[in-house]
């Protein structure tokens, strides 16, 4: 077995490995439902009121919140990976790392303020 020569900023590796499948089991236990919940109102089966008042359910309201945290824990170790095997210097790595954590930050909060704004 060769060893690594630059391990990465995860060093191990092994808690990036535990998150990224953590998160791709809840992800894929919870991302079916959006797509039924849309798929039953384009079909009809399902109005606008009623999809209003499955979406205001606290039970929705905890799912779709662990549904945001999994889907950006899963893309930010993803893209991190990308970014440490094809980004060489670290000049550019550790920046655009960064902004890659503000910007995915950013965005769940804004979704979460958003989910649990509809009250």
């Amino acid at each position: 077995m060769r060893t690594v020569k630059e391990p990465g900023a995860a060093h191990s590796g092994l808690s990036d490995w535990y998150w990224q499948r953590l998160s791709a089991v809840v992800l894929l236990l919870l991302l079916p439902l959006p797509f039924y919940l849309l798929t039953a109102v384009y079909s009809g089966n399902l109005d606008q009121q009623a999809l209003l008042d499955i979406i205001d359910h606290i039970y929705s309201r905890v799912l779709h919140t662990l549904l945001i945290l999994a889907l950006i824990v899963h893309a930010y170790m993803g893209l991190k990976v990308i970014l440490e095997d094809y980004v060489h210097r670290i000049f550019w790595r550790v920046p655009l790392i960064g902004a890659m954590l503000v910007i995915m930050t950013g965005f769940g909060v804004w979704w979460l303020a958003l989910i649990w704004a509809w009250a």
